[in-house]
């Protein structure tokens, strides 16, 4: 089994991980905070290489770090189409409403679109997408089932859900794509944007929201 490792820095950033056997090549999971090149950094210190970034949702506190990243862009950077418009748009990617000022991603980056039950082979690892829209229009969850383990952004945290009252929420999708979660092993290992793991099987026991869909 691959080791996840959380790197959570605090401040405005959600929580970055990095996926993959140490001394082996690493997937890293939304990149919030990468100040001098620090999640560069580790991964290089743990890993062989770093095949791919992929993120959850267009949300400033997810992808502030991709800023940071070394140039010419290294490895491809996954994202859904319809959050697209939150690289370059701080009203969509909250940063106007949470911190004031709007703020955007570097057009020099490129990113490659996911959909729905897309499979990425990407060198040993294989990324199930899942589109759970609510948080955003393009949230989404990552799985890599042979772990049993689940990236679930902002879409289901321990005990809570994203919140969907910000510009480009779709709140009316909230309970299929919980739904979708609800339906999977619950076994499954959660690692959300913010806050610990989980499980589902856990969250489908305590978490209200995950109930309310059973």
């Amino acid at each position: 089994m691959a080791k996840v490792t959380k790197l959570c820095y605090g401040g405005e950033a959600a929580n970055t991980y990095v996926y993959g056997e140490e001394g082996g090549p690493c997937l890293i999971f939304d990149l919030g905070h990468n100040a001098n090149h620090c999640v560069e950094e580790y991964c290089r210190k743990h890993h062989s290489s770093i095949l791919g970034l992929f993120l959850t949702h267009g949300h400033f506190d997810h992808i502030l770090g991709i800023n940071d990243l070394e140039f010419p862009q290294k490895f491809p950077i996954f994202l859904s189409p319809y959050d697209e418009r939150c690289l370059a748009d701080g009203k969509f990617n909250g940063s106007v409403d949470l911190m004031g000022q709007g703020i955007s991603i570097d057009p020099k980056f490129s990113f490659y679109p996911v959909e729905d039950q897309d499979e990425i082979k990407i060198g040993p690892f294989l990324v199930k997408v899942i589109e759970t829209p609510f948080h955003t229009s393009g949230s989404v969850c990552f799985l890599l089932e042979e772990d049993k383990t689940l990236f679930s952004g902002d879409t289901l945290f321990h005990n809570g859900i994203g919140r969907f009252d910000l510009p480009g929420a779709e709140p009316r999708a909230m309970e299929a794509s919980l739904r979708k979660l609800a339906a999977l092993d619950e076994d499954i290992t959660v690692y959300p944007g913010h806050g610990p793991k989980t499980t589902i099987g856990d969250e489908k026991r305590r978490n209200p929201y995950l109930r309310s869909v059973l």
